[in-house]
């Protein structure tokens, strides 16, 4: 298993998230990553319900009180921890997960 450096925890703001591009199983593919105190989540930048982007409005992740992840296409909202949409037009479907580690302020994608 590999590590990849994505980025710094002091990157991507508290309770907020930031898009980035990666080599995700070898294609470079639209990303972000959300952040919780020092606890990072990564996810494919892509909607289950239309196969858009998450930010429609670049590097807009979340609801106005931070407490999820919206969609700005169709409003759908997911959970930060685990993905799942649990209101909108494609609730009970989740958003693909990546695997991240923290360690010494760097967020890392394992593969």
């Amino acid at each position: 298993m590999s590590n990849t450096e994505i980025c710094k925890i002091e990157d991507v703001p508290d309770n907020d998230a930031k898009g980035m591009v990666a080599v995700v199983e070898g294609k470079q593919r639209n990303i972000f990553v959300a952040r919780k105190g020092e606890e990072a989540f990564a996810y494919l930048n892509w909607c289950p319900h239309n196969q858009v982007l998450i930010d429609q409005i670049p590097n807009k992740f979340f609801n106005a009180d931070k407490s999820h992840i919206q969609c700005s296409k169709h409003g759908a909202l997911f959970n930060v921890e685990d993905g799942l949409c649990i209101e909108g037009p494609c609730e009970g479907e989740s958003l693909k997960p990546l695997t991240t580690i923290v360690e010494d302020g760097v967020v890392y994608l394992q593969e």
